[in-house]
C-alpha cells in the first residue's frame, strides 16, 4: 500500500471523526508507520515542527501533515532550539546535535523521495446534490408522499403545462394544476413532505455530511447552487480549494463546483464550456443551458498532471430522443478538451470526465458524440474521446418518476487504473429520494484511481492491438504513437520486426496464457512484420461506432439517406457544418454512388477518416 495511504488510513482510525489529530499523537504514528526509518528522537523533532502548524486545539489534519512532509513548501525539520549556553558542556555536543538534525533530515528526505516513488493514488466522487431551488416536492414529477399512478400524474402534468392563447400558464402556481386531481388531504401531505425532505434548510446540512463521508480528493458537485453562502466556504474548511462556475440559461442559480484537496493538487489551469444547443440563423440568437468545467491540476508529491471535468448534461434521461442533443453537448465538451489540452501541452495528461450525463446508455452517447466528431473538420481529437471507460455502479437515481444509472465518472483507461469502487446504498424503487437519509434525488458515486506507469500504459495498448484483431471492437482505439509503444513491448529483439515467436512470448506476458486460436488469427500473416504492417493489421480490424449509424438510421431500414445524415449533424455536431460539406461528405461515403450509406460503407469509411484525424498513417 503507498505509504501516503497508509498514513491517511492511520489518521482516519486515531483521529477525531474529521481526520484531525492532536500533535501530542504524532510520534504514535510514525512509529506505526515510518518505523524503522525515523528514531524516537528524530519523531520528537517532526513533532515539534508539526507543532507549529496545528490549530489552536493543537490538532492538525492529514492534509496539512502530507503537505508539511512532502511538498517541500517548508523546512523539512527546522533545527530545535538550542539549551541555555551554560548547559553546554563542549563544542562537541553542539557538533553531536548538528550530526543528529542533518541525520534526521536525509532520513526524512529519503522518505520524501520514497513516497514520491510510490504509485499515486487519489479518490474521485460525483454527486448531483439537486439544488436547492430545484428541491421543491410539488413540482409535478415529485409529488411524494401520496399514491401516483402514472395515469394521474399524466393528468397533473398535463395541467401544468397547459398555456392560455396569450402563451401564460393557464394553472399558474402551486396547488392550481392539482386541483380536482389531489384531494385537500393529499395537498397538504405533499407540502408535509416537502418541509421535511426537500426543503433547502432541511438538507443543507444533511449534504454536508455526505459530502464528509465521501472523502474525496478530487470532487465534482452539479446542480450546485448556494456556491457563495454555503458550499464555497465550507468546502473551503474541510480542506478543498475550490471553483464553480454557473450555468447560462438566466432563470437558473446552479452550476458545477470542482474541489481538490488543499496539499495534495495544484490548480494549474481552469476553462469553462457553456454548451450551444441551437443557433437560430433568422433571429441570430443563440440558445445555451448547460454547462461543462475543467480544471487542469498538479500533483503536489510527484509533479504529475491530471485533467477533471465536471458537466450536467441535457435533462429527461428517460427520453432517448434527448440522446442526439446529449451527444451534441459531449462532442462540444470534447473538442473544448483538445483545445485546452493543447493551450496547455498537457495531451499527455490523464483526463477524467464525471457528471449527470442524464442518460441510460454511456455507450451510445459516446459513439454518436465520438462518430459526428471524426467526421466534423476542424479540430484536435483528444484521446479521451476514444480512450474512455466508466466506473460500473448501480442505480444512482430512484425517484417516483424513475430509477436508472445517470451519474458517471469516465476515466482514460490507458493512463489511469480503477483500483476500488465505493459501494453504492441500495435504492429500494418503492422508498424514492430524496428522503431523511438521502438529501437529494441522486446518490454519490466515489471511485479510486492510480497513476499508470508508462510501462502500464504500453501493456494496455499492447493487449487493445490484439483484442481489436481477435474481435473487431477494442474498447480503446490507438493513434500511431500508441501503436508505436505497443509495438516496441512486442519487438523484444529490437530489430524493428515483430516475429510470430515474440508475438507468442509477448502475449503470455500480457494475458498469463495463449489463446487456442493464436495461430488461426494469424496463419495468413507473414511474419516478420514491420512496423507499417503492425498499423496495417490494426487499421483493417477497426471495427467501432456502430451505435452511431443506428442512431441516425431514423426509419430503421438499414441505410442512410442525405436527409438522414444531415438531420444527424444538425442535431448533434459540436458546431455547425455547411450544407454542402455534409453533402460532399455523403457521397463520399457513399462509396457504391447508390444514393444512400450502408454499416459497411460507413464504417469503412469511419476507420480511414480516424486514421486521418489522429495521424495514425503517414
Amino acid at each position: 500500500m503507498p505509504l501516503a495511504q497508509r498514513l491517511k488510513e492511520v489518521f482516519a482510525v486515531h483521529g477525531d471523526g474529521q481526520g484531525l489529530v492532536k500533535t501530542s499523537q504524532l510520534a504514535e504514528l510514525l512509529r506505526l508507520v515510518c518505523s524503522p526509518a525515523l528514531q524516537p528522537a528524530d519523531q520528537a523533532l517532526l513533532v515539534r515542527c508539526a507543532e507549529e502548524r496545528a490549530d489552536d486545539s493543537g490538532q492538525i489534519s492529514y492534509t496539512d501533515f502530507i503537505d508539511f512532509l512532502c511538498a517541500g513548501r517548508a523546512p523539512l525539520v527546522p533545527p530545535p532550539p538550542l539549551p541555555p549556553a551554560a548547559a553546554i558542556a563542549s563544542g562537541k555536543q553542539v557538533e553531536l546535535l548538528e550530526k543528529k538534525l542533518q541525520t534526521a533530515n536525509q532520513e526524512l528526505g529519503a522518505l520524501r523521495n520514497l513516497m514520491k516513488r510510490q504509485p499515486f493514488e487519489f479518490t474521485i466522487g460525483q454527486y448531483n446534490i439537486l439544488a436547492g431551488y430545484l428541491g421543491n416536492n410539488m413540482e409535478p414529477w415529485f409529488l411524494y408522499g401520496i399514491d401516483m399512478p402514472e395515469e394521474r400524474r399524466q393528468k397533473i402534468i398535463k395541467l401544468h403545462g397547459e398555456r392560455l392563447p396569450c402563451g401564460k400558464p393557464a394553472n399558474a402556481g402551486w396547488p392550481n394544476y392539482v386541483k380536482g386531481v389531489l384531494s385537500e388531504d393529499e395537498i397538504a401531505q405533499v407540502e408535509r413532505v416537502h418541509k421535511a425532505d426537500f426543503a433547502w434548510d432541511a438538507r443543507k446540512d444533511r449534504l454536508l455530511r455526505i459530502i464528509r463521508e465521501m472523502d474525496c480528493d478530487l470532487l465534482s458537485l452539479v446542480e450546485c447552487d448556494h456556491f457563495e453562502d454555503h458550499f464555497g466556504p465550507v468546502l473551503t474548511d474541510m480542506g478543498y480549494e475550490v471553483t464553480w462556475k454557473k450555468r447560462p440559461r438566466p432563470n437558473s442559480t446552479d452550476g458545477c463546483c470542482i474541489a481538490w484537496r488543499r496539499g495534495i493538487f495544484r490548480l494549474l489551469s481552469s476553462h469553462h464550456v457553456e454548451y450551444v444547443d441551437k443557433y437560430c440563423q433568422v433571429t441570430k440568437k443563440t440558445y445555451k443551458d448547460r454547462i461543462a468545467l475543467m480544471v487542469l491540476l498538479q500533483v503536489e508529491m510527484t509533479g504529475q498532471s491530471l485533467c477533471f471535468v465536471s458537466t450536467h448534461l441535457q435533462r429527461n434521461p428517460e427520453d432517448p430522443k434527448q440522446d442526439m442533443l446529449r451527444a451534441r453537448q459531449v462532442g462540444q465538451v470534447l473538442r473544448e478538451l483538445g483545445a485546452f489540452a493543447s493551450l496547455h501541452s498537457c495531451e499527455d495528461a490523464p483526463v477524467v470526465l464525471s457528471g449527470d450525463l442524464n442518460c441510460t446508455s454511456f455507450g451510445r452517447l459516446r459513439g454518436i458524440a465520438n462518430t459526428v466528431s471524426i467526421l466534423s473538420p476542424g479540430h484536435f481529437l483528444h484521446p479521451f474521446t476514444f480512450d474512455s471507460a466508466d466506473v460500473p455502479t448501480g442505480v444512482t437515481s430512484v425517484t417516483t418518476a424513475r430509477c436508472m444509472r445517470i451519474d458517471a465518472i469516465m476515466y482514460q483507461a490507458q493512463r489511469l487504473q480503477l483500483v476500488e469502487v465505493v459501494e453504492l446504498p441500495e435504492l429500494d424503487p418503492m422508498e424514492p429520494i430524496p428522503n431523511g437519509q438521502h438529501p437529494s434525488d441522486h446518490v454519490p458515486i466515489v471511485a479510486q484511481f492510480r497513476m499508470q506507469s508508462q510501462l502500464s500504459s504500453s501493456q494496455h495498448m499492447a493487449k487493445e492491438w490484439y483484442l481489436c484483431l481477435t474481435t473487431g471492437c477494442g474498447s480503446t482505439p490507438l493513434n500511431r504513437r500508441q501503436l508505436q509503444n505497443a509495438f516496441k513491448l512486442y519487438d523484444t529483439d529490437g530489430d524493428g520486426r515483430l516475429s510470430f515467436v515474440n508475438l507468442r512470448k509477448t502475449l503470455t506476458s500480457l494475458f498469463g496464457l495463449l489463446p487456442d486460436s493464436l495461430d488461426k488469427i494469424f496463419e495468413n500473416v507473414k511474419f516478420p512484420v514491420p512496423f507499417d504492417g503492425f498499423v496495417s493489421m490494426y487499421l483493417d480490424a477497426v471495427k467501432e461506432l456502430e451505435d452511431a449509424f443506428h442512431a441516425f438510421d431514423t426509419d430503421g431500414n438499414g441505410t442512410l439517406n442525405e436527409e438522414e445524415l444531415l438531420r444527424a449533424f444538425e442535431t448533434c455536431a459540436p458546431a455547425t457544418v455547411p450544407q454542402e460539406s455534409l453533402v460532399a461528405l455523403f457521397k463520399a461515403i457513399d462509396a457504391s454512388g447508390d444514393g444512400s450509406i450502408d454499416l459497411n460503407e460507413m464504417m469503412s469509411y469511419l476507420a480511414r477518416a480516424w486514421a486521418d484525424k489522429i495521424a495514425i498513417s503517414q
